[in-house]
């Protein structure tokens, strides 16, 4: 059986393709910044926001409280993290929890609790409709348009914002707009795969890239690569073995991740 003959499919799939393209581009100049794990910190906290949204009747409210959730979880990490005692990661573990243990609570006394559960952190891929696909396709526009102009100066800020500053480059506008757009991304993504598969777009392909790649053009191709591959196969094996589509998607993201990093360790031992 053709999987993808069917509408809703190539549909789900359009959608799920153009958010990991998205989230993985972005994602390589979010892990180069060292800032991987504040957006697993940053998604719950976007699904804070969702929930409560969510539980008082909203519908664009909710996206506009997980936009205002996202950045407030960015300021909060900016400002805990410059105390000289406690390590950064540390915040992102204590803002973390916080937003996956509200969200939890908030839904706990939601009508449809459990299920409102189940879509904002695993997400119902294969629900999508051509409005997703829209947004899916706006979002990508608009991050391959920002990432792309001024790509080495992203680059440049991403790996040594001290030596770009002194060059003249206005670091604190750059990192504003990246910022932005990583909030606006998360909030987005969120809304339409959910936390789970999100935060392994985002992630895990780039995880890979920078793993696997030598050189800046091999990274980006790579990360991209990782997220259309296990996308098609996660939407075909998830029809054929009767599982859910987006948590099989990111199992593969993380399996693909191990891959390249077994890889590169071969290669080490083997130089």
């Amino acid at each position: 059986m053709n999987v993808f003959a069917m509408d809703f499919m190539r549909t789900a799939l359009a959608a799920a393709l153009l958010i990991g393209l998205s989230l993985s581009i972005l994602g390589v100049f979010l892990t180069l910044r060292r800032m991987a794990f504040s957006g697993l910190a940053v998604s719950q906290w976007a699904g804070l926001g969702t929930v409560i949204g969510v539980a008082l009747g909203w519908h664009w409210g909710a996206d506009a409280l997980a936009l205002g959730f996202v950045a407030l979880g960015m300021y909060l990490l900016t400002r805990l993290s410059n105390g000289r005692r406690t390590r950064p990661d540390s915040w992102v573990a204590s803002l973390y929890v916080l937003g996956a243990a509200g969200a939890v609570l908030v839904l706990a006394k939601a009508p449809r609790g459990e299920s409102e559960t189940l879509s904002l952190f695993f997400g119902n891929v294969l629900a999508l409709t051509g409005v997703e696909v829209k947004e899916a396709f706006g979002l990508f526009l608009v991050t391959a348009a920002t990432l792309g102009l001024g790509f080495y100066r992203w680059v440049w800020v991403s790996f040594d914002p001290v030596s770009a500053e002194v060059a003249g480059v206005r670091v604190a506008r750059w990192t504003f707009a990246f910022n932005l757009l990583f909030a606006i991304a998360m909030t987005l993504a969120i809304h339409i795969v959910g936390v789970l598969l999100a935060f392994a777009f985002l992630l895990l392909p780039a995880t890979a890239g920078l793993t696997s790649g030598a050189r800046l053009k091999t990274v980006f191709v790579g990360a991209a690569g990782t997220a259309i591959v296990a996308t098609l196969l996660g939407f075909v094996f998830s029809v054929r073995w009767d599982l859910p589509t987006g948590p099989l998607v990111a199992a593969l993201l993380a399996g693909a991740t191990l891959a390249a990093r077994l890889t590169a360790w071969a290669r080490g031992r083997a130089d």
